[in-house]
Parts: structure tokens; C-alpha cells; sequence
């Protein structure tokens, strides 16, 4: 099967490469929406006991529990003043106008819960919870944080609870993990500089470290709408397709070249090398994927 497949390769160069530049096209084009089906929440086990408690407890009291808290600073003065609660009841109010916010609670709505005030007077609590998934609850957050950004004339807002970290930590960890890719690529590239000692050589497991990072996306794209699949896939299996594509393609050019030098021509030494180095490629593939 690698000696057809080899031999197919060698006579069409020019089919395999048009068929490889045509798929590039189409996962560039359809696997970058691969971010807009892929979910951000999902960590906890289902059929965990915790989660099974907290479905029980759900079952048996009704009512949702706030996951987004808003600190009302009163600046100078008291959250009790006249003016500082007109300002704070306005920005309550701008809160619970937004779209899959279904509870908001604050002080002044309790009537001076003391629970929700700091000792000092000088600031109060808002409990929200926010519901909707996905992409709907992140804008809904956002939403929020922009009206706390901008409060009335008087007080100051800062949100956090529960979602609102998890967003910072979902967006602190997609930076991060990208600022890594980049840094990582321009070094890989140098690597295998100094190890082929030629541009063309360097470049082709970059090449197709690209083929299979696109190609990874459209698979993310088609998976991800079908059922729900962890958005951290995306940098896991960027990672992945880019380390063993480098990986696989060194194995296929140091082979071809090793052959180059026993004498093959280029048609023979490209064939002997998928017959060889493509047998460890294709076992090695087929063991990641099991």
C-alpha cells in the first residue's frame, strides 16, 4: 500500500499538490468557525457525586443560585444616602435589563440587608445570576461589565463571582497558550535551520504542521456541531497536530535524503522513503489517534 502510495505521489506531484492546496483552502475557510461551536463550561463530571447533589439540591429548592457579584462603592459618603441609592438602584435596574439575566438582588432592594453592606457604609453588594450557555452567558457578562464600567454619577462598580472568573481564567489561559504558539513557531523554524541546513527542508514540517493544524480545525468544526466538544481543544490539538507533524515530516525528509545520498534519484528516493519512514509514520499516527 506505501509503494502505490509513493508511486502515485512521484507521478502525480501536481494532482497532490493541487488536492493539498484546495483542502488548505477549505479548512482555513470552515475550520476557523470551529470557535464559535465549541463550548467554554463543561468541567464538572455529570455523573459525579457532587454533581448529583447539586441536582438534588436544585430539585428539592427551587431557585438559582448567584454566580455574578457586583461591589457598589459609595466614593465619599454612605451607600444609605439619598443620591448614592438613586445611582445604585439605576445601575441595579441597567443590570437586570440585560438579555439572560434572570434574578438581580441588591441591598437597597432588601431594604438595608446588613449582610450585603461593609461595616464601614461606604459600600453594598448586587447578587445577579446569569444564566443562558455558552457564548450567550460571556456576552451577557460582558454586557455587564461594560454597565459597571460605566456606572451613574456617584458610585463606582466592580463585578466578579463566580462566571466572571471563570471568563478571566478561560481568557487568561487562551492568551497565554497563544502567546506560546507564537513564540514557539519562529524557534521551531530555526531549529530546523540549523538541523536541514536549507530553507526548503526547514520549511516543509512547518508546511504541513500547517495542513494538519487547518485540518484539525475543520475536524473541530464538524465534531463540535454535532456535539459538544471543550474549546481547549483547540490550542490541545493545535499543539499536537504541530509537534507530530514536525515530528513525522523529520522522519520522512532525513529518510529521502539518506536516500539521495546511496545513489536513489529523486522519483526512487521518495518512494523508498514513504515505503519505509512512512511504515513508523503510519503506525505511530494510528496509535495517537487510538
Amino acid at each position: 500500500m506505501l509503494t502505490r502510495l509513493g508511486r502515485f505521489t512521484v507521478r502525480r506531484h501536481r494532482l497532490v499538490l493541487s488536492l493539498t492546496v484546495a483542502f488548505i483552502v477549505v479548512a482555513a475557510v470552515l475550520g476557523t468557525r470551529a470557535f464559535g461551536v465549541l463550548q467554554d463550561e463543561g468541567f464538572a463530571d455529570p455523573g459525579s457525586e457532587s454533581s448529583r447533589a447539586e441536582a438534588l439540591i436544585d430539585a428539592r429548592f427551587p431557585g438559582d443560585e448567584p454566580n455574578t457579584v457586583v461591589v457598589v462603592s459609595s466614593g465619599s459618603g454612605d451607600v444609605d444616602d439619598p443620591a448614592i441609592a438613586m445611582a445604585a438602584r439605576e445601575l441595579v435596574a441597567a443590570i437586570r435589563a440585560v438579555d439572560h439575566v434572570i434574578e438581580v438582588t441588591s441591598y437597597w432592594d432588601l431594604r438595608g440587608e446588613p449582610a450585603l453592606r461593609s461595616t464601614d457604609g461606604a459600600r453594598a453588594l448586587v447578587l445577579a445570576v446569569v444564566g443562558g450557555e455558552g457564548d450567550d452567558q460571556e456576552a451577557a457578562l460582558e454586557e455587564v461589565r461594560d454597565i459597571a464600567a460605566y456606572p451613574p454619577a456617584g458610585i463606582t462598580a466592580a463585578v466578579g463571582g463566580e462566571e466572571a472568573a471563570n471568563l478571566d481564567v478561560a481568557t487568561t489561559i487562551e492568551g497565554d497558550l497563544g502567546r506560546a504558539e507564537l513564540i514557539a513557531v519562529p524557534i521551531t523554524l530555526l531549529l530546523l535551520l540549523v538541523v536541514f541546513g536549507g530553507l526548503v527542508a526547514a520549511s516543509l514540517p512547518l508546511f504541513v504542521g500547517v495542513v494538519a493544524v487547518l485540518g484539525t480545525f475543520l475536524s473541530l468544526y464538524v465534531i463540535g456541531s454535532l456535539t459538544d466538544v471543550s474549546v481547549y481543544a483547540i490550542n490541545l490539538t493545535t499543539a499536537l497536530g504541530l509537534g507530530l507533524a514536525i515530528d513525522y515530516s523529520l522522519f520522512i525528509v532525513s529518510r529521502y535524503r539518506e536516500e539521495l545520498r546511496a545513489g536513489r534519484d529523486v522519483d526512487d528516493a521518495v518512494v523508498r522513503a514513504v515505503q519505509t519512514a512512512g511504515r513508523t509514520v503510519l503506525i505511530s499516527a494510528l496509535t495517537v489517534a487510538v
